[in-house]
């Protein structure tokens, strides 16, 4: 699943919710510093804060520019994707208590801070833009580079918003991990619905297409039941319900927006 630009706006890169605790203990550490040495700092708080943004910004793009496409990488068309009873899927609902704008807003935030490492997956470390803009609108591609070490490539297929629903849906191929050694791609869908004023749910969809010519995909259909039975419906099924509390816990900690 995937959606972060190694270049952001400012507004992007200034969101709290976007920087890290020790981004932020960097800043500090530096304007405290600043703020002890030569005195005149101490007595400018305007310019303590700029110092302290200034740092911020930094250390947002340090940490953006530590993604990059792996050795050799060639960028390419995304897999034609087959039909559905040749893909591997699991789903996920979830239904927060809040309206549809505020779930939206919870749902914005970097992969880095959605999808966490777990004792069997990996996390999402950060991600490189292939195509200009943000990523989101169909056609967008990026490199989401993963905390083991390893990358994805992702590309936006569609992406449609109107006032209480939306759809995303998405392709993720190129895996380097090891955990992906049978996948030949991956295809997620997220639709997500006001039910009312006050609640809104989350459907999330992901469908794998196996490898033919290694286990278990060589096995067909049998394989593809095993895959689900020992991945898809176990630990990928677990990352997938803790992204979408995450969601959920987020939405629940912002004031409902008035329509």
């Amino acid at each position: 699943m995937a959606e972060i630009y190694l270049t952001r706006d400012l507004t992007d890169i200034l969101r709290w919710s976007y920087i890290t605790t020790g981004e932020v203990y960097l800043a500090a550490t530096v304007t405290s510093g600043l703020s002890y040495r030569g005195g005149n700092m101490a007595h400018r708080p305007a310019l303590r804060h700029l110092v302290f943004l200034f740092v911020l910004i930094f250390a947002r793009a340090a940490n953006a520019s530590s993604c990059a496409p792996p050795p050799g990488f060639q960028d390419g068309p995304h897999p034609v994707i087959a039909a559905p009873d040749q893909l591997v899927s699991h789903t996920e609902v979830i239904v927060v208590p809040q309206p549809f704008s505020v779930v939206l807003d919870a749902m914005n935030k970097p992969l880095e801070k959605t999808i966490n490492k777990s004792d069997s997956l990996p996390g999402v470390s950060g991600d490189y833009m292939l195509t200009k803009g943000e990523f989101g609108s169909p056609g967008s591609r990026h490199i989401v580079c993963l905390t083991d070490g390893t990358s994805t490539e992702e590309e936006a297929l569609e992406h449609e918003e109107v006032a209480t629903s939306s759809h995303f849906r998405y392709i993720v191929w190129n895996y380097t991990t090891s955990k992906a050694k049978p996948i030949a791609y991956g295809v997620g869908e997220f639709r997500t619905v006001q039910l009312d004023a006050g609640h809104t749910r989350i459907t999330w969809t992901y469908s794998f297409k196996l490898k033919t010519d290694v286990f278990p995909g060589e096995l067909g259909a049998l394989g593809r039941w095993l895959f689900r039975v020992r991945f898809l419906d176990a630990e990928y099924a677990a990352m997938m319900k803790d992204v979408l509390n995450g969601y959920k816990q987020d939405a629940e900690q912002r004031p409902a927006i008035p329509r």
